[in-house]
């Protein structure tokens, strides 16, 4: 087998298989084809498929209809609809079609590992890998074991990862929406809730945002800011505040009203802004010429 240059040394050419040719999916496939890896993407959907075929940058891969049995696969990666019992009924087909030696790896970005294993016979194979939009972009995977999760797979999971060059984070143990998504879903509780109650407009937090947390976050994260502060101002603050922020347990009205309304967002042209009149790909191939950039500095 080939030989392939890594960022901890050589190792050999590992064969992968993304099952789903969606945003994330195909995202996944575009990075992994920059190091080499050997790639075969499944995407049952003839016309997604028939448009994964026609870019550029995805030419080097092998794409697939229907599963088939694939000789040296040594990963799987699950990038299909965040549906936990879609998810179920794959691994659960996965775990008897491909041979034991085969890890897979769940992109999940909510659910537990062990509630998507629930139907696998080998249980031990599966973990989760959780990459961020955009994937062949933003540096971090959350590596998330369930308690049936076998060490080897595990480290097998995060020598690969490391050595194409991303920088995974393995949790001790899973959760709920693991670490990000959990600081990401109470950021954005707290903010609909100031929409909601009439504090500032979208446009207005989105800038307050910006230009103090996130200008902060890209460098320094919230705990070491926190020392920095001094965890005794933290403290005064908090006591002060911690009452005060949304708790609730359930999407907020105003969210809850724009999916009624069917306003998803870019996808649907309304949102929280109106998205009709902008030319997405420009706005979001800038959005990812700034990331680049700063992902640059701050590594």
């Amino acid at each position: 087998m080939k030989k392939v240059k890594l960022n901890e040394g050589e190792l050999t050419m590992q064969k992968v298989l993304i099952i789903g040719g969606g945003f994330m999916g195909s995202a996944i496939a575009k990075y992994f084809v920059q190091y080499n890896v050997d790639v075969y993407l499944y995407e049952p959907n003839m016309e997604r498929l028939q448009q994964l075929k026609q870019q550029s940058d995805l030419h080097q891969i092998t794409f697939l209809q229907q599963l088939e049995q694939i000789d040296d696969l040594t990963f799987v990666f699950e990038a299909i609809v965040e549906n936990l019992q879609a998810k179920q009924s794959l691994f659960e087909q996965l775990d008897s079609f491909y041979g034991k030696e085969v890890t897979f790896c769940t992109n999940t970005s909510s659910y537990l590992i062990s509630d998507i294993a629930v139907n696998m016979l080998h249980k031990e194979r599966l973990i989760g890998t959780h990459f961020f939009s955009p994937a062949h972009i933003t540096p971090l995977i959350e590596v998330v074991p369930s308690a049936y999760t076998a060490q080897e797979r595990a480290n097998a999971t995060m020598e690969f990862l490391q050595g194409v060059c991303k920088k995974p984070i393995l949790l001790q143990r899973e959760i709920e929406g693991f670490v990000a998504n959990r600081l990401q879903s109470a950021l954005a509780r707290e903010a609909m809730s100031l929409v909601e109650k009439g504090i500032v407009t979208a446009e207005e937090l989105d800038f307050i945002a910006k230009m103090s947390l996130g200008v902060r976050l890209a460098h320094t994260g919230p705990l070491e800011q926190r020392d920095i502060n001094g965890l005794d101002t933290h403290y005064a603050i908090v006591d002060h505040v911690y009452p005060t922020l949304e708790n609730g347990t359930k999407p907020l009205a105003i969210h809850h009203a724009k999916i009624e309304a069917k306003q998803y967002g870019m996808k649907t042209n309304q949102g929280f802004y109106d998205w009709s009149s902008i030319d997405k790909q420009q706005y979001l191939a800038e959005k990812e010429k700034i990331l680049i950039d700063i992902i640059k500095l701050v590594q």
